[in-house]
């Protein structure tokens, strides 16, 4: 789905599945998703001081015949995104229903099969949606991929009142693999390597995650409209790799390990108002989001998947609080103004656990940015139109390195951008 948004690219940079993607954007090398937000109903996905990398963001826990579609924004223009949104975000929504239910078995090579359950129990006042996947592969490696992921979702829709929404939804996530990992290209290149073959086959992973997220919303009647969500989530992974092999330790390997356990909690409120300011149509939006991590990061060597040790390890509570504002006004048919400010307070926590690991950061600190934003759009005429866009955005730094003095625990973005967009022949886009 990602593959289908113009300018977008998500590709996989280590043998095997199981781990995010790569993404890149608007020139950014997003990594796991360092300068991309995604959500899921707007619901953060991007993983803060991740064990991994900074914004990890782990797409494997969506099921995609659950998506009705994708909100897409490019750049940092837009008051409603925050961390992670310097090359854009995209936000994934969910269905309410399934007019037919599915039961799907499919099958193909390296012992790959797939498996879907998905059905609407109800679909009156109370509109449900139940789905079930399972997934195997063994890869075309010589080392079998063995990966295999779960997905359980269920989703529950109803109208309190004529003029509100309230939707509550449900995910669980469990997967395991063996990675391929890094090869040297000499060994395969005087056949003492397959170039499917593994010189650590040890190396690969598992993680799980559930989330469980609430969103409603009311309309008034005067055009305005109140919104609250709110969402936790619950993540472990742990990521065994050996990027050097036995160049330091030829008895034990030079095999890592990498884990997360974490819990996040948050959500956002804000209104909506549409009408006339000054005789001119207008809309505007006021809003605050609030994020929490509670985080568990480990790094230590390894061997065949078995700890050795421990080279750092850290409980980190990292939170923010985010105000934002929208003002969107049409002074003219042929001109449409967008502007908005949010503003960020973050506040970070880390604690050392490991008193053999000498000079780990620990501490405390906070830190905080003004973010304005800034649209003009012209047209359209003959189905073209022309825009400029200013905007700030940001992403945040892994906190074990944001409480270091002297360190930038957020990182601004300063994007701009002049353009033409049009609609020549119907549907079809040219940006």
């Amino acid at each position: 789905m990602l593959r289908l948004i113009p300018g977008f690219i998500a590709v996989e940079h280590s043998g095997g599945a199981g781990k995010a993607d790569q993404y890149f954007l608007r020139g950014f090398d997003a990594d796991h998703g360092t300068d991309v937000a995604f959500f899921s109903d707007g619901m953060p996905i991007n993983f803060r001081t991740h064990a991994h990398g900074q914004g990890y963001t782990d797409l494997n826990f969506i099921i995609p015949e659950t998506i009705e579609g994708l909100d897409v924004h490019k750049g940092a223009y837009h008051a409603q995104f925050g961390d992670f949104a310097t090359a854009g975000a995209v936000n994934f929504k969910t269905r309410e229903v399934v007019k037919e239910g599915v039961v799907q078995l499919a099958g193909g090579q390296f012992d790959t099969q797939r498996h879907l359950l998905m059905f609407s129990p109800t679909t009156g006042k109370v509109r449900t949606l139940f789905s079930a996947e399972g997934y195997y592969t063994n890869g075309p490696f010589q080392n079998d991929n063995r990966y295999f992921r779960t997905n359980v979702m269920g989703k529950a829709t109803m109208n309190p009142t004529n003029r509100s929404e309230l939707s509550l939804t449900g995910t669980y996530h469990k997967a395991q693999w063996n990675a391929s990992g890094e090869i040297q290209l000499r060994a395969v290149t005087d056949g003492s390597l397959d170039r499917f073959g593994a010189i650590d086959p040890t190396e690969g992973g598992q993680t799980t995650r559930a989330t469980g997220k609430l969103n409603y919303h009311y309309d008034t009647t005067g055009g305005g409209s109140f919104f609250a969500n709110a969402h936790a989530q619950y993540y472990k992974f742990d990521l065994y790799t050996n990027f050097t092999f036995l160049l330091n330790d030829p008895v034990n390997g030079d095999g890592i390990q990498q884990s997360d356990r974490r819990v996040i909690y948050g959500g956002d409120t804000g209104y909506r108002q549409a009408g006339k300011l000054m005789d001119m149509d207008a809309s505007t939006t006021i809003g605050v989001q609030i994020r929490v991590d509670d985080i568990h990061a480990r790094l230590g060597p390894q061997t065949k998947r078995d700890p050795t040790g421990t080279t750092t390890d850290s409980d980190v509570l990292e939170a923010s609080y985010s105000p934002f504002a929208k003002l969107e006004i049409q002074p003219a048919p042929w001109v449409r103004l967008a502007g908005g400010l949010r503003s960020e307070f973050f506040a970070f926590d880390v604690r050392n656990r490991c008193d053999t690991c000498a000079g780990q950061p620990a501490g405390r600190k906070t830190s905080s940015m003004v973010l304005p934003k800034a649209n003009l759009i012209l047209g359209p005429w003959f189905k073209t139109e022309l825009f400029a866009n200013y905007g700030e955005g940001f992403h945040s730094n892994d906190a074990r390195s944001a409480v270091v003095a002297g360190s930038s625990p957020l990182a601004r973005a300063k994007t701009y951008e002049v353009g033409v967009k049009s609609k020549p022949w119907g549907p079809m886009d040219w940006n």
